[in-house]
């Protein structure tokens, strides 16, 4: 067999036509073929008579003209692995891969020599690594794929976000060489249009809005709206906003939200996204008013409204007295935002009220908070604060049956109801705005026209794939 394989074949690859090179060939590297297998004797026989045949009419070497082709092996074509993660495209690599997860505690180095790399050569990856990426970054949860040929580890790949690739590649000298590829995705336009039936939330995710895109739409409608009192089933909303989609249609990156509608109890609000001149995005209504409004209906997020504003029959005094504001029951320690710009004129202990800030506000308002755990760092009389500052914390100080925020609204001197702060209007463009505003808001509704809404639920990536939410129902507490 050694002799057919060393001076048959080649003089045979020669002189023998193609049909009979083949037979001989599968003979060779085929002998579990059937055919060959049945009738092997008589094929050697009648080759060995062949080749003698031949040997004695063939000159001492092969013609000039008849050179011997080599025999070349088509190398699998090699994956750029930076491309593949930087278009989303799933080839199939043809090296082994290993996914490591990082857990608590871990980090890279140790993580690569726990999984058989030696020391040197995870202290040179991560090395290359950070000259990238601090690997401080990287949290618990997170993976790195490793691709190796053989034993010899020759690419690893980390995704900190889906539109960014970190990809350490090893050298021909040894060396490793990293890169930071960031994605250019392009953005299309979609739109969430229905009523609610469960939750904003839950109706929205799923028809495939993202978690980042309900979560703009409520910080819009949060100044106005309060999301635990004001909604009800059946109030419609819409969401149009950007999206990248992968090559298998999965929505993988969510933009930005353009246009939001919405109908709480019938009362119907829409805002457009709009930059002005000097590059400050909001959102504005067909007016050009802003959706922000100048004071918060609810201070807090994710409370209950436990007692209304009007009279009642107080829980610890026993009779019907008038309660100048509302509670919110929630948990002690809840963080309590300024539902305004302001200045502090009162932070202190305050009677029945306990712990109690008063704040300051233009066009002759004022907002108090009692009943608070603790203030927050800095606060204290004269210190001027911003819409959403966080200025204390939830407790049960002063005369109060449990942890809650009672919250109340001056006007000039009286105290009315929190709630009529959604009738406030917000603050309008300049008139030098006005026309680029307009077109702004023409562009978005001719992209509205022509693009598509969601109808059912899509397939959204991990990243984007989000998980239900659900406020804390508080007990039922006054003060």
């Amino acid at each position: 067999m050694i002799f057919v394989k060393e001076k048959l074949v080649p003089f045979l690859q020669a002189y023998v036509n193609a049909p009979l090179k083949i037979r001989l060939e599968a003979f060779i590297t085929m002998s579990n073929t059937r055919i060959y297998h049945d009738n092997r004797f008589k094929f050697v026989g009648a080759c060995s008579v062949f080749a003698l045949a031949l040997f004695m009419i063939s000159p001492d070497s092969p013609p000039a003209e008849a050179k011997t082709e080599p025999n070349v092996i088509a190398a699998a074509s090699f994956i750029d692995l930076s491309r593949d993660d930087l278009y989303l495209i799933s080839h199939p690599v043809q090296t082994a891969a290993k996914t490591l997860t990082l857990k608590s505690g871990d980090s890279l180095g140790p993580l690569l020599q726990k999984n058989g790399l030696e020391p040197n050569q995870a202290y040179e990856i991560t090395k290359s690594f950070s000259d990238v990426y601090d690997p401080r970054k990287v949290r618990a949860g997170q993976d790195f794929n490793l691709y190796f040929d053989g034993d010899e580890l020759k690419h690893l790949t980390y995704k900190p976000a889906v539109e960014r690739t970190v990809y350490v590649s090893r050298q021909d000298d040894g060396t490793f060489e990293s890169k930071d590829i960031t994605a250019e995705f392009k953005m299309e336009t979609v739109s969430v249009k229905t009523s609610i039936e469960n939750s904003i939330y839950l109706d929205a995710n799923n028809l495939g809005a993202p978690d980042k895109v309900i979560q703009q739409f409520a910080n819009i409608y949060e100044y106005s709206v309060d999301f635990q009192r004001d909604i009800q089933p059946g109030d419609e909303f819409e969401m149009f906003f950007e999206v990248a989609k992968d090559n298998k249609g999965n929505i993988v990156k969510a933009g930005n939200l353009l246009f939001t509608s919405f109908s709480p109890r019938g009362k119907k609000m829409d805002y457009y996204l709009y930059e002005d001149a000097k590059g400050r995005e909001n959102f504005y209504d067909a007016g050009g008013k802003t959706a922000k409004r100048k004071l918060r209906v609810t201070p807090i997020n994710g409370a209950r409204l436990s007692s209304s504003y009007g009279k009642r029959r107080h829980p610890i005094l026993g009779y019907r007295k008038m309660h100048t504001g509302v509670d919110f029951a929630a948990r002690s320690g809840t963080s309590i935002m300024a539902a305004g710009n302001g200045t502090v004129e009162y932070a202190s202990r305050y009677g029945g009220y306990g712990n109690y800030i008063r704040i300051r506000h233009s066009d002759g308002y004022k907002t108090a908070y009692a009943h608070m755990s603790k203030f927050a760092r800095g606060i204290r009389v004269g210190k001027y604060v911003t819409q959403d500052q966080t200025i204390g914390y939830v407790g049960t100080t002063g005369r109060s049956t449990g942890p809650h925020l009672h919250y109340e609204v001056h006007r000039h001197g009286k105290k009315i109801n929190p709630r009529t702060l959604s009738q406030l209007s917000g603050k309008p463009l300049s008139s030098s705005e006005m026309p680029a505003f307009k077109k702004r808001r023409a562009e978005i509704e001719a992209l509205k026209a022509i693009s598509a809404i969601l109808t059912k639920e899509p397939v959204l990536s991990a990243e984007l794939r989000g998980s239900n939410r659900q406020n804390t129902d508080a007990n039922t507490l006054t003060d």
